[in-house]
């Protein structure tokens, strides 16, 4: 059996490549390559991943083509709606061009501005803001864009506003601008996660007082003792989401013998104990809070505030 050359062996290659190495068409379409798209092959043991199919795609796309839409979130590793499932591969191309039809790929025909089109992992991805404006005219929530705004202000503490001002900017008069506009007034700095994102959305569509978020809270000697995801300070009262993973607790013999890789649950209880002592109220929210039980946190909440002295009625 002929051996296959060391190149053809990192990742999708085009048969015209495979040609010049002096590959076989027939030892091609054996059971040792598998067809990704048309002119495209892969080693058939290689990872079926989405890097690794849009890698084969653009082997086969133009030049000025860009991953785009639910692509360009996965590719970026943005926050996703949890809804989300298998989709085609999203590819933009420019006006001058003529609509991808590949099966497996979905086309779209934009106009861009060098600022939409970014490099990631070496392939050619929307940018964050650019992607955030595509994705809400292809139907996202304002939930989901906010946590995409969220994200991107996160992970880009010093100009990830500025980015989402200037691609809403550009978007003026385009579909689903009005929604672009009301994501970025509820969007904010320092969150955590998406179920940050989410929480706090809860309590401001339910008419809560807007809540400051991951700021610290210090003792009476000025040492900082907790972050909450989301604190009234003005009546000291605070929330946090908790994940799974502030549910594990470590074994006592590793605790004491230093290996903590689950401290989490041993820390909140800590927390909590310095938050009382200093007089304030800590409510902690779960996933089964904000998706099932979601009228009841917020009752929890408005009660919480209420009983701290925060001019608020107990039903909206």
């Amino acid at each position: 059996m002929r051996e296959i050359p060391l190149e053809l062996r990192s990742g999708p290659f085009t048969l015209a490549r495979a040609a010049e190495l002096g590959v076989s068409r027939r030892m091609l379409d054996g059971a040792r390559f598998r067809t990704p798209f048309p002119g495209v092959r892969v080693l058939a043991e290689a990872p079926d991943t989405l890097p690794e199919r849009c890698r084969a795609a653009a082997l086969v796309l133009p030049p000025q083509a860009a991953f785009s839409h639910d692509t360009a979130v996965w590719l970026g590793g943005w926050p996703r709606p949890l809804r989300a499932g298998d989709s085609p591969i999203h590819v933009s191309v420019p006006t001058s061009l003529p609509r991808p039809r590949i099966t497996g790929l979905r086309g779209h025909r934009v106009t861009w501005r060098p600022a939409d089109v970014s490099t990631v992992n070496g392939l050619r991805v929307t940018a964050p803001g650019r992607t955030w404006c595509d994705l809400a005219a292809s139907g996202w929530s304002i939930l989901d864009l906010v946590m995409f705004a969220d994200a991107l202000r996160r992970r880009c503490e010093s100009t990830g506003l500025a980015q989402l001002h200037e691609h809403l900017e550009s978007w003026e008069g385009q579909r689903s601008v009005r929604r672009l506009h009301r994501a970025l007034a509820l969007s904010s700095d320092r969150v955590d996660s998406p179920m940050e994102t989410r929480m706090r959305l809860l309590f401001r569509v339910a008419g809560l007082p807007t809540p400051q978020v991951n700021e610290w809270v210090e003792d009476s000697f000025g040492h900082k003792i907790h972050r909450p995801d989301l604190s009234w300070p003005q009546w000291k009262v605070a929330a946090d989401y908790d994940g799974a993973h502030h549910l594990e607790w470590d074994a006592e013999a590793d605790v004491i013998a230093g290996r903590r890789s689950n401290w989490r649950r041993r820390q909140d209880l800590t927390r909590q104990d310095q938050l009382a002592a200093e007089g304030w109220q800590l409510r902690v929210f779960t996933a089964f809070d904000l998706f099932t039980l979601h009228p009841r946190a917020v009752a929890r909440m408005r009660e919480t505030l209420k009983r701290a002295g925060c001019p608020i009625r107990s039903t909206p």
